[in-house]
């Protein structure tokens, strides 16, 4: 599972390793032990850290002769130091160790930023879903969704052809949003939705008036949003209606109502604070 993901992985390591490591050269084909340690504080009353990342990991480690055992599954939420054990080529391992930590940390803290506000809108009483955007690290941007995924999140699209989302340079391009619609739709096939993103409420009003599935209202205040969704929602009830556009940790909770079915948050995966995990290697009797 997650082959591309891995072989891209493997890709980077091999890069960092050059022609070899000459601090772990001499330990080739030695077997090494080591317990992977969970680092931030986990008394931490604010925080529930959420693990993700292990699956993908496991099988990195596996490409360089290492095996993994882990203490908790993707989406656990971290309760112990000790989170997982390795074992098998010292060299091999050595020379994994900071990227498949990075991994971890990365994945792991995407996931738990996420997992923090989706518990929010849960506690709100509201039905609205938390998503992503495409605001990833290019290459990496898979792990990053993998971990919204683990946070409870929803990803939004994982490409460009999963959905037609119709932006501003696009209605320009095109001339208008119902001319951008309608050529997009000849050429949409009848699974995926089409969405329109706009930035007015006379947009609004023409992406209405199209035959859009989904609309974003993008960088509207608090306020203008759950009006413009109210009004999208009072002349076709059946449209999903997505807000976006600079929403932070703070102000997402402004955006909840029964008209807002998506808010759509960035800094999700734009914005990280690292969970910090560390490799611990024991010798051998």
């Amino acid at each position: 599972m997650y082959e591309r993901i891995v072989h891209e992985l493997v890709h980077w390591i091999r890069q960092d390793e050059g022609l070899f490591d000459p601090a772990s050269f001499a330990l080739k084909g030695k077997p090494a032990d080591g317990k992977i340690l969970m680092k931030s504080d986990l008394t931490d009353s604010m925080q529930d850290y959420v693990f993700s990342g292990g699956e993908v990991v496991k099988n990195l480690l596996g490409e360089f002769g290492v095996s993994a055992t882990l203490e908790l599954s993707d989406g656990d939420v971290i309760d112990k130091r000790i989170t997982g054990w390795v074992s098998g080529d010292a060299y091999g391992l050595l020379i994994c160790e900071r990227t498949f930590l990075n991994v971890l940390s990365f994945m792991s803290a995407t996931a738990t930023k996420v997992r923090k506000l989706v518990n929010l809108f849960k506690q709100s009483g509201y039905n609205t879903k938390l998503a992503a955007t495409r605001k990833v690290i290019p290459l990496f941007g898979e792990l990053q969704k993998l971990a919204v995924i683990h946070g409870g999140g929803d990803t939004h699209r994982l490409n460009l052809s999963e959905t037609a989302l119709i932006k501003d340079n696009h209605k320009k391009l095109y001339g208008s949003i119902s001319e951008a619609v309608a050529q997009v739709r000849r050429v949409v096939p009848f699974t995926k939705k089409v969405e329109v993103e706009v930035d007015t409420e006379e947009e609004l009003l023409e992406a209405l008036g199209s035959d859009a599935d989904i609309i974003m209202l993008d960088n509207f205040t608090a306020e203008e949003a759950m009006r413009l969704a109210k009004l999208a929602k009072s002349k076709r009830p059946a449209i999903l209606v997505e807000v976006s556009g600079g929403i932070s940790q703070d102000s997402v909770s402004e955006f909840l109502c029964d008209e807002i079915d998506v808010i759509s948050v960035g800094k999700l995966t734009s914005e990280v604070e690292y969970v910090d995990f560390s490799l611990e290697m024991e010798e051998r009797g």
